[in-house]
């Protein structure tokens, strides 16, 4: 498997190098020490692991389940299973990392200069009605009220 891996580094983008290097570690440290992991530390650890792909990548407004997979070198069953665990999505926890940073973004001075429909939009919300109703919902109160509050 690293024979592998490293004959093809340069067909792998940085990401998926990354986490299949990260994996083939994992491997390599639990055969050597013997430490199998139960299956519920295994899926919270992956849990773990999609969730900060997201945080990281939510401000791509082409971000899904699907690009999360690919990202990662898994198979977005994997993804869904892990995160199904959490009461989760991938759709929903992209959703979620999305208005946690928008709601950033509508407070921070260096976006005043962008409106919310451009706000929404950047972060791939589909109109400026869909951001402000999941928006709405979420935190209990307008895009404006934040902005302008």
């Amino acid at each position: 498997m690293a024979t592998a891996l490293f004959a093809q580094r340069d067909s792998l983008g940085h990401r998926q190098f990354d986490a299949v290097s990260a994996r083939l570690v994992d491997l390599l440290r639990t055969h050597i020490l013997g430490d199998h992991p139960t299956e519920s530390s295994h899926l919270e650890d992956l849990e773990s692991t999609i969730r900060h792909c997201v945080r990281a990548y939510a401000h791509d407004p082409e971000l899904t389940g699907t690009t999360v997979a690919h990202a990662l070198g898994w198979s977005l069953r994997r993804i869904q299973v892990a995160l199904q665990r959490a009461g989760t999505t991938p759709r929903e926890l992209i959703k979620e990392e999305r208005l946690q940073l928008a709601y950033a973004r509508l407070q921070d001075p260096a976006y005043r200069d962008r409106n919310n429909t451009t706000v929404a939009v950047e972060l791939g919300f589909s109109s400026a009605s869909a951001f402000s109703t999941a928006f709405r919902h979420r935190f209990g109160t307008t895009p404006r009220d934040i902005r302008y509050g």
